[in-house]
């Protein structure tokens, strides 16, 4: 691939986060439940279940203290909740409630919406090629969901 290649599809990919970070701004706005990265952790726990707290700052590259302070907020919105896992007493797991899960759902729903423009018209096989071509070829490790009952 040619640098200006690069570089154009470089300037795509940055042109699409913005507009899928204005995206998820509104929707946060909307279902009031803090700024966007709260919603892609409602999105990621709704994905993989529920998951210790160690594990969502992983998977979110932040550090345990900012994962914990997260939860905290999103917890007080009633979002989450945190659970001792059976077990293991002194492990803690965080899982979605109930409007968690609808407001997972409902973010997840907004984003496919705002991507559906973009993928609209797009030949099938060619969008198989893009998203082949900018998936990772090794995947990170993700958590086991943990049974919280």
């Amino acid at each position: 691939m040619a640098d200006a290649d690069v570089h154009a599809l470089a300037m795509l990919v940055a042109e699409l986060q913005t507009e899928l970070n204005r995206a998820d701004r509104a929707t946060a706005a909307e279902l009031n439940v803090g700024g966007s990265e709260d919603l892609q952790i409602l999105r990621l726990l709704l994905a993989a279940g529920p998951l210790r707290v160690t594990d969502l700052a992983r998977q979110r590259l932040s550090s345990l203290a900012t994962a914990s302070a997260r939860m905290d907020r999103l917890e007080k919105r009633g979002l989450v909740v945190r659970e001792r896992i059976p077990d293991d007493r002194r492990a803690v797991v965080v899982r979605l409630t109930s409007r968690g899960e609808e407001s997972a759902v409902a973010s997840r729903s907004a984003r496919l919406a705002a991507l559906a423009p973009i993928a609209h018209g797009f030949p099938t096989d060619d969008l198989r090629q893009l998203i082949d071509a900018l998936s990772p070829t090794e995947q990170p490790p993700t958590p086991a969901p943990i049974s919280a009952s």
